[in-house]
């Protein structure tokens, strides 16, 4: 009840982009949404630090590699927060995976090099480019065994498509084109985008271009139908 009051809230002050700075800028709660505060403001100022209580997505994640003994495997990862969890848990490994992540954070990806100045074996199996993900291509992606895509929703912006390549339906499109059979493509349900990706979610289902395996806590896990 706390948790919709406060989205409520956010949702009015964010309905200004003036307001939603200032709002951002006097408090310490995070702009999950550059929709409120606008992108460029999003991308120099947001900055994301675990908080299981609000997002425990990539603690799902990282639970979940662990269960199914996913090792070694090549791994893309939609949003890294400046906690960069699913890197750091990930070098802990036997054999790490290889991870491909992305922000359009800056001050997640500088917190990125950061940390990697000191821990150098992070970077050995955990890259982060800094992009919005939605100038990705086919030629600018490797295939992938698992594939994250938790903030779908959340970041496509209209007025950002002159510098675009997609939207949220042609970028999962995008990702089942480089995933490995027997691959696997997780969302996050909790997310602030949700209404959204449900629906990107359904239609590729009743297409038959994905198909459900699991739900893992609030993660939904869908592989792409082959046939």
């Amino acid at each position: 009840m706390l948790l919709t009051l406060r989205k409520t809230i956010r949702d009015l002050v964010f309905s200004n982009r003036q307001l939603a700075q200032l709002y951002y800028s006097v408090s310490l709660s995070q702009p999950v949404l550059p929709h409120w505060v606008g992108a460029d403001y999003y991308r120099t100022k947001s900055s994301w630090e675990l908080q299981p209580h609000l997002c425990p997505c990539d603690l799902e994640l990282n639970e979940y590699l662990q269960k199914h003994h996913i090792q070694n495997q090549s791994i893309f990862h939609f949003g890294t927060g400046s906690h960069h969890i699913v890197g750091l848990e990930n070098q802990n490994l036997e054999k790490p995976n290889e991870i491909l992540a992305i922000t359009a954070s800056v001050p997640e990806h500088e917190e990125y090099i950061r940390i990697c100045r000191t821990n150098r074996q992070l970077a050995k199996f955990y890259k982060v480019i800094w992009n919005d993900i939605y100038t990705l291509t086919p030629h600018s992606l490797p295939m992938f065994d698992v594939v994250s895509l938790f903030h779908i929703g959340e970041f496509y912006m209209p007025e950002e498509a002159p510098f675009t390549h997609h939207n949220d339906e042609s970028l999962v499109d995008l990702f089942l084109s480089k995933l490995n059979p027997g691959g696997k493509i997780l969302f996050y349900t909790e997310s602030l985008g949700w209404g959204t990706a449900k629906k990107v979610i359904e239609s590729f289902s009743n297409q038959g271009k994905i198909k459900k395996l699991e739900t893992y806590k609030h993660l939904l896990v869908y592989g792409k139908n082959f046939s």
